[in-house]
């Protein structure tokens, strides 16, 4: 069976789907993409024939918009195409047969990862799914893409987010698909052990500068306390949230290299229906969208024009 995953680059939630295909199917490609990335890449490929080759398609944490539904719905081998995400702005695409859309299941949250494996689980027997290791890696991941990692109290699930932000994408798939073949139990190695440890006090002292540079403008009718930051993204958007729910409703993380997120901790604060002002979406409390393509261009010649003032 030769398999195509598409998935979300951003975080860790998109990059465990690829090894867990690694483990279910012997032969396979996938690319990563960022939210704004998904419907150019799918329609590119539509034009060329090039899913046709494959038995199956799969798109995990990641929608696409309404116009690539429709394209893949008119094509003869729509069956083969299967897309598995948990983000609200994404559930009108449960009208389409291939396309399951859920947030929440049983009072459990779900993430594209779960939902993936459930979903292999269930159409595809392979004893490497059923080991300890990789379904207890599974529940790691959910619990740190939903926050529940916070309420349940496992920091396990935090620590791996941390590995996975210092191995980056590729060393962290290469490691953790040779780890889950060769493991049935997960533990972390002694030198990940250390990497934590020294990973906690930068993330604190990250955070507190975070907050002492955070600028706070009105948009739309919110309180916005916005941040420019390129690491930690949902620890600082989280903090920051909760240390000043009283003065602001929701933080704007920018991600100058990436994106831009949302967060919130208001039961009245809805970040999804906020990010789609810039084109994106997500969860009630977490959410997040692209950065307009011209943002650099524009950063560079706001620059370069002070300095011809001066």
């Amino acid at each position: 069976m030769n398999v195509f995953l598409i998935s979300h680059v951003a975080d860790l939630d998109g990059v465990m789907p690829v090894i867990l295909t690694d483990l279910a199917f012997p032969n396979y490609d996938y690319e990563l993409l960022d939210i704004g990335e998904v419907d150019a890449f799918i329609q590119s490929k539509l034009e060329t024939d090039f899913f046709s080759s494959y038995d199956k398609i799969f798109i995990t944490d990641l929608g696409v918009s309404q116009k690539t539904a429709s394209m893949i719905q008119e094509l003869s081998y729509r069956d083969k195409f299967q897309i598995l995400d948990h983000h609200v702005g994404n559930l009108f695409l449960n009208e389409y047969s291939f396309a399951e859309v859920v947030v929440e299941r049983n009072h459990v949250l779900e993430s594209g990862t779960s939902l993936y494996y459930k979903y292999l689980l269930t159409h595809y027997s392979n004893p490497n799914l059923l080991k300890n290791s990789v379904s207890y890696m599974v529940s790691l991941v959910r619990l740190l893409d939903t926050w529940e990692w916070k309420k349940y109290g496992v920091e396990e699930a935090n620590d791996l987010g941390t590995i996975h932000s210092y191995y980056g994408n590729e060393r962290f798939i290469q490691n953790y698909t040779q780890f889950l073949r060769k493991n049935r139990e997960f533990y972390f190695v002694e030198a990940e052990k250390v990497l934590i440890e020294i990973d906690k006090k930068q993330r604190e002292d990250y955070i507190e500068e975070q907050k002492q540079q955070m600028i706070i403008k009105e948009i739309a009718g919110y309180r916005v306390g916005i941040v420019f930051a390129e690491q930690y993204r949902s620890h600082v958007g989280n903090t920051l949230a909760e240390i000043f729910k009283d003065t602001v409703d929701l933080i704007m993380i920018v991600q100058i290299n990436r994106s831009i997120s949302f967060r919130s901790v208001k039961e009245n604060v809805d970040v999804n229906h906020f990010a789609s002002f810039f084109g994106g979406g997500g969860h009630f409390h977490a959410a997040g969208a692209p950065l307009p393509e011209d943002m650099k261009e524009v950063l560079i010649q706001d620059i370069l024009s002070k300095m011809v003032e001066k």
